[in-house]
């Protein structure tokens, strides 16, 4: 399990930076000089990100099925 959680940690900064570099992209190309295509370069970042977003999803449903089940606790008369 701690593999699973270090990638996804992983995944998740590697996402956020894809993502402020997208938000640049779109909210001031005059930054971005050196790149003639800002289109090619932001759909780049689009799917980047939605390759990041599937490996996240997808581990996070492994940490589901893999995580051990817990024994039901009785629920308390108070």
């Amino acid at each position: 399990m701690n593999y699973l959680n270090a990638i996804l940690t992983k995944l998740i900064g590697q996402r956020d930076i894809e993502t402020s570099d997208l938000a640049v992209y779109l909210n001031s190309p005059v930054a971005i000089g050196e790149h003639s295509n800002i289109g090619e370069e932001i759909e780049n970042k689009i799917s980047n990100i939605d390759s990041l977003n599937s490996k996240i999803e997808t581990i996070n449903n492994l940490i589901k099925q893999l995580k051990p089940e817990q024994p039901e606790q009785p629920e308390s008369d108070q």
